[in-house]
């Protein structure tokens, strides 16, 4: 594996995705289409491997391939936007997008109007809390990583 070394489990294979894809993907300067279908290749691979090995060790939450593909597609529409993007567990969560709210519908993302974030997930989402629950604690419970930060001189065009 040319991108993907030492990785264990998914959450690190997501990890280091994120990050890989943060660095090369096109609209990136230093990023480019071949490295991207690269990464993405080793990633189906090493996802495929690691979901059927987990499958067999444990009952924690899985994420068969059609979530992981999802994931996946969904970053790759939005990682251009001149916007905030974290993701926080298994969740894409975008902040400072106002001029992209109907792009962010369109592709499924809700709006969370106590975090004023749009909001994604591959699957629905049950709420098992009757209180708010703040975005720090969230952030802890979950591991956070930002993902892309808006581009300031670019945001007066928005």
């Amino acid at each position: 594996m040319k991108w993907f070394q030492n990785i264990s489990a998914i959450e690190d294979l997501r990890k280091q995705y994120r990050m890989l894809l943060k660095k090369y993907h096109p609209d990136n300067p230093s990023g480019s289409v071949q490295a991207t279908q690269e990464i993405n290749r080793e990633y189906d691979e090493l996802f495929d491997i690691l979901q059927k090995g987990e499958h067999r060790e444990s009952h924690a939450e899985k994420h068969t391939s059609a979530e992981e593909g999802l994931f996946k597609e969904t970053l790759q529409k939005i990682i251009h936007f001149n916007i905030d993007i974290e993701i926080i567990g298994n969740w894409i969560w975008c902040f400072n997008c106002y001029g992209y709210k109907d792009k962010l519908k369109a592709l499924g993302f809700k709006w969370a109007p106590k975090k004023k974030a749009w909001i994604w997930h591959p699957l629905p989402y049950n709420k098992y809390h009757s209180g708010d629950v703040p975005l720090d604690e969230i952030r802890g419970k979950y591991g956070t990583q930002t993902l892309r930060k808006r581009n300031a001189s670019a945001a007066l065009d928005d």
